[in-house]
C-alpha cells in the first residue's frame, strides 16, 4: 500500500477522469448520434459517452469542498437527461459529504476498482525485450487491426458489438498506443494517456492474444510506457484493475502498488424522470 494524502489521491483520480474526457472528445465527431457530452463540475468532470458504454461517469467529486444533495441531483440530471444511469466514482480520500449526499439520493454500489500507482524517478532505467516480438507505436494503416484485437480479447463472441469502441485510442500520434508485432501481425495492444497538468501517465487497454501470453509481452509494454512517461516529465503512473485479477498481479510486478480501492456507485435512469 502507498501512503497518500488527499492531494495525491486527487492526482491519481485524474487518470480515469482524463481518459474518459479524451475518449468522449475523440468519439463525438466520429459518432455524433451517440450524444457524447462532458461538463466541468464540482472540481471534477461529468462524462457521458453513450448509453451502455463502459466509459463515462462522474469523476473527481468531493475534493473541492462539501458536496450537497443538490450537487448530486445535478449529476443525476446530467445522465438522466440522456436516458442513462448516473454513475459516480467514489474515492476514499474524498470529503465524507460525498458519501452522505450519495446515500441521501439512493445510490448503490455497482463495482469496486483497484487504483494502482507507482512513482517514476527521472533516472530510473526502463527496458524489457521479448525475443521475436517488436514493441512499437502503431502505424496509421494498422488502426483497424489494433482496435479489433482488444475487442476480441475482452468481449469474446460479442466482440463485433464493441469493435469500434477502441477506435479513439488507435492513434499513431499517441506515444502510449503500442502494438506487439510478430511477423507483421499485431498480437498484443496497450495504450494510455499523458496528463501534463498532473505530471501523470495513465495506462490502460493492455491485451494479448491467448496463444502469445506468458511470454512477457505485457511486461515489455509496461516498461516501454514507463520510459515514454519518464521522457514526458511524468513522476507518477496510474492504472486500474478489478481486485484480485491477473491484471493486478502483472502491474504489481512492474512496481505498481495498490493506492486505494474505490467504489463506483450507480442510480438507474427511470422513464418517469422529467
Amino acid at each position: 500500500m502507498m501512503f497518500l494524502n488527499a492531494a495525491e489521491a486527487r492526482r491519481m483520480e485524474a487518470a480515469e477522469e482524463y481518459g474518459a474526457l479524451y475518449y468522449a472528445r475523440a468519439i463525438k465527431p466520429e459518432r455524433p448520434k451517440w450524444g457524447s457530452a462532458w461538463e466541468s463540475f464540482g472540481g471534477g468532470h461529468l462524462v457521458f459517452v453513450a448509453k451502455g458504454a463502459p466509459v463515462g461517469r462522474a469523476h473527481g467529486l468531493g475534493f473541492n469542498g462539501k458536496v450537497t444533495a443538490e450537487d448530486i441531483q445535478h449529476v443525476e440530471r446530467f445522465y438522466f437527461e440522456r436516458k442513462s444511469s448516473a454513475q459516480v466514482d467514489v474515492c476514499p480520500y474524498a470529503d465524507p459529504s460525498l458519501f452522505e449526499a450519495l446515500n441521501q439520493r439512493g445510490f448503490q454500489v455497482a463495482e469496486f476498482n483497484q487504483t494502482l500507482a507507482r512513482w517514476i524517478s527521472p533516472t530510473e532505467p526502463f527496458g524489457a525485450r521479448v525475443g521475436g516480438v517488436e514493441i512499437r507505436r502503431i502505424r496509421k494503416e494498422e488502426a483497424e487491426e489494433w482496435s479489433t484485437l482488444p475487442a476480441r480479447v475482452f468481449f469474446a463472441d460479442k466482440w463485433q458489438q464493441f469493435a469500434e469502441f477502441f477506435h479513439p485510442w488507435a492513434r499513431p500520434d499517441n506515444a502510449l498506443t503500442l502494438a506487439a508485432v510478430v511477423n507483421g501481425r499485431i498480437i498484443g495492444t496497450a495504450s494510455g494517456l499523458i496528463v501534463p497538468e498532473h505530471k501523470l501517465a495513465a495506462f490502460f487497454g493492455a491485451a494479448t492474444l491467448p496463444e502469445f501470453r506468458t511470454r512477457g509481452i505485457q511486461s515489455a509494454f509496461m516498461q516501454h510506457r514507463l520510459r515514454v512517461a519518464q521522457q514526458a516529465g511524468c513522476d507518477l503512473a496510474v492504472t486500474l484493475t478489478m481486485p484480485g485479477t491477473t491484471s493486478q498481479r502483472n502491474v504489481e510486478r512492474a512496481g505498481f502498488r495498490v493506492a486505494y480501492t474505490k467504489v463506483v456507485v450507480s442510480k438507474p435512469w427511470s422513464c418517469e424522470f422529467q
